[in-house]
Order: C-alpha cells, then sequence, then structure tokens
C-alpha cells in the first residue's frame, strides 16, 4: 500500500511540473501592475515596485513613497496625480511646488522630446527671483517673497509669455529681465483661469498642485501587436530593443502559437500589415 502511495506522489509531482516550467519567469513578473496610494493597475511603459525594470520603458521607473506615487524625469521628481494607458498620458506636478513658491534648487522643467510631450491643454507659469527692490510703481503684477538657502529675495510670477509682453509692457520686460532667476512650470490652461481674476500665491499653487499633461511615445504600435498576440510588452537594457514577453520565451515582436519562434521577416510583416 506504502508503495502504491509513493508512486501516485511521483506521479502527480511529475505531471503538474510542465506547468510551471511552460511559464517564463520575465512574463510572470511583468503580470504584475504598479500600484500606489490612488494610482493602480498600471503596466507598460511603466516599471517600478513589483515591476522589475525589463517590464518598462527606460526613463518610465517609478516610485512609491509613503504611498505617493512619483515618477522622475530629466533627474527632477513629480507627483504622479494619474495615468491614463488608453490615452497614453500621464497627469504630473512638480514636487518641489507643493507648498510654496521658494524650492531650494530653482530649475526649469525639462523633457525628452523623444518619450514626452505636453498635451493641448498646456500652460506655464514663469517666477522670477532675486528682483530689485523696489520694483518700479507703476508695475502692477503678483510679488512673493522667499528664503532660499538663507537668502531673502523679492520674487514676481506671469502667466503670460514674457516676450508678448514686451510691446504692451515694456517697463515691465526691462525691470523682470534684471532679476537673478527665473524658472517655468507647466501647469493646465484650465487652471491657469482663476488665477488671471485672482493673482494670488495661493491660487497660484492651486494650479500648479493641479499638475500638467503629457502624453509619451514608446515603441506603441510593436506593444499593441505583442499584446494582440498574448504577450506583454517590455524592453530588453541589454540590447537596447523592444522585447514581446510570452509565456514560454521572449520574442522580438509578437508572440507565436507555436513552440518555434516566428522568423524576423514574419513578425515584422505582421507588424506592418
Amino acid at each position: 500500500m506504502s508503495w502504491l502511495l509513493l508512486l501516485l506522489t511521483i506521479a502527480l509531482v511529475c505531471g503538474s511540473a510542465p506547468v510551471f516550467a511552460d511559464d517564463d519567469e520575465r512574463y510572470m513578473n511583468c503580470m504584475n501592475s504598479f500600484d500606489c496610494g490612488n494610482i493602480k493597475g498600471v503596466g507598460y511603459p511603466f516599471s517600478g515596485s513589483d515591476r522589475p525594470d525589463y517590464c518598462g520603458y527606460p526613463g518610465f521607473e517609478l516610485g512609491c513613497s509613503n504611498q505617493d506615487p512619483e515618477i522622475t524625469i530629466m533627474r527632477s521628481t513629480y507627483k504622479l496625480l494619474g495615468v491614463n494607458i488608453q490615452s497614453r498620458t500621464l497627469n504630473v506636478s512638480r514636487s518641489d511646488y507643493t507648498a510654496n513658491l521658494c524650492p531650494t534648487l530653482l530649475s526649469n522643467t525639462s523633457l525628452n522630446p523623444n518619450l514626452l510631450n505636453y498635451t493641448s491643454d498646456h500652460a506655464e507659469v514663469t517666477m522670477f527671483y532675486g528682483c530689485p527692490s523696489p520694483s518700479p510703481p507703476a508695475l502692477s503684477i503678483s510679488q512673493f517673497t522667499c528664503n532660499i538657502n538663507d537668502t531673502v529675495m523679492m520674487g514676481y510670477f506671469i502667466t503670460a509669455n514674457l516676450s508678448l509682453l514686451s510691446g504692451t509692457a515694456p517697463s515691465l520686460t526691462s525691470y523682470l529681465t534684471t532679476c537673478n532667476n527665473s524658472v517655468k512650470v507647466p501647469a493646465l490652461q484650465s487652471a491657469i483661469v482663476p488665477i488671471l481674476d485672482s493673482p494670488t500665491v495661493a491660487q497660484l499653487l492651486e494650479a500648479i498642485n493641479q499638475g500638467f499633461e503629457l502624453v509619451w511615445s514608446t515603441n506603441d504600435s510593436l506593444c499593441d501587436a505583442c499584446e494582440s498576440s498574448g504577450g506583454l510588452c517590455g524592453y530588453n537594457r541589454t540590447t537596447t530593443a523592444f522585447t514581446c514577453y510570452c509565456a514560454d520565451q521572449p520574442r522580438d515582436f509578437e508572440c507565436s502559437s507555436s513552440p518555434q519562434a516566428p522568423s524576423q521577416s514574419t513578425s515584422m510583416s505582421s507588424f506592418l500589415s
């Protein structure tokens, strides 16, 4: 009886092994989504948390700090407010302007245009720091004071393009160019409208904290073909190329129903059709 039980156990173990052997580890890992705070179910082109870096595209690594999702873009950290996979857009805000207009490091927002671009609902607010005091009495612009690195400085902000003001307000343009620094912070055009009627620091911070929208472009057509074939999109950091993770093994473009990988010409013709 014991021999029969032993043989039955061996048969069950051996019989179940191929089920797990056929599942590629990278495919299984890329099934995980990024979840942090109110951001749930985020997949390609993003990596982070339970998603290894090969599950996302370079430059789209996400972090989670105290249930606050964040993303680093060109070495600057942004709060991640929302992701729309269907429209391939994300909403982010400058982390250094969450509480006030006086960050320790004054830097403009910069993007890699090959990966990210602003949507049509885009506007910019320009902050000027270290401006001469007192300002000319004729200037009616919004003023604020900062203490940055133990240096107290006067600042101003405008929601219009400075070059457009040169014709209508030359004295304002001339004065602002004498300030030590200027920083452009993106915002939604719709969020800027209330500032035109009430140009206060509180209104400006509220607009900045609503974030701004970016649209991404990361092998989108290849990813669509990969997912249509039952695969999961990823990126090979060694070959620096798009990879389609399939249940059995990674492929260049899309998964195949047969054990053999499809030829490159076959996959590419399928992608182009």
